[in-house]
């Protein structure tokens, strides 16, 4: 009886070891997932701020056609119609 005494020890060993051993790998992966996500973080808000001024290209269109409408009109053109306005589900600009 004393001999399998033994054996469960050393199994017990063995297994305890292998926890450890998969919990320290777990860890490391893990930090090295933090230390690229912290990475990945910083680089899409460098990408943010770098492109942040495309943001502002609609409002830029629509204010150079408006400007344009009104310069057309000053010079006593007729204002043109909207080649848009003719098709199906076509709604005014609000």
């Amino acid at each position: 009886m004393s001999s399998w005494w033994t054996v469960g020890w050393v199994v017990g060993a063995v297994v305890v070891l292998l926890v450890a051993i998969l919990l320290l790998q777990i860890i490391a992966s893990a930090r090295k997932i933090d230390g690229s996500s912290q990475l990945i973080t910083k680089d899409l808000g460098s990408i943010a701020r770098k492109t942040q001024p495309l943001q502002n290209v609609a409002a830029t269109n629509r204010a150079v056609q408006t400007i344009t409408r009104c310069l057309r009109i000053a010079r006593g053109a007729a204002p043109a119609t909207d080649r848009y306005s003719t098709s199906p589900g076509w709604r005014p600009p609000s």
